[in-house]
């Protein structure tokens, strides 16, 4: 059993980090998804994408860290 993408938006979505997964980036790498997996944090209204439900799954967990991983991690990326 696992989450299944549903549709791919029929309007590009524009996440955080240039939709880059945050898990993927919290890790150092760049993925690029495509939204059709995503959350909108409640308190910023900020969205994020996901390449796998499996990705979502973990970044639920602990949101608030994979965020602050991820931000630094696309800031020393976006320098370069």
């Amino acid at each position: 059993m696992g989450i299944w993408k549903a549709a791919i938006p029929w309007k590009p979505m524009n996440g955080e980090f240039r939709s880059f997964d945050p898990v993927g980036l919290a890790a150092g790498a760049l993925i690029k998804a495509d939204c059709s997996l995503n959350w909108t944090n409640p308190d910023d209204g900020k969205l994020y994408c996901f390449v796998s439900g499996t990705s979502l799954e973990f970044f639920l967990e602990k949101p608030q860290a994979y965020v602050e991983r991820a931000t630094a991690v696309f800031e020393t990326i976006a320098k370069e």
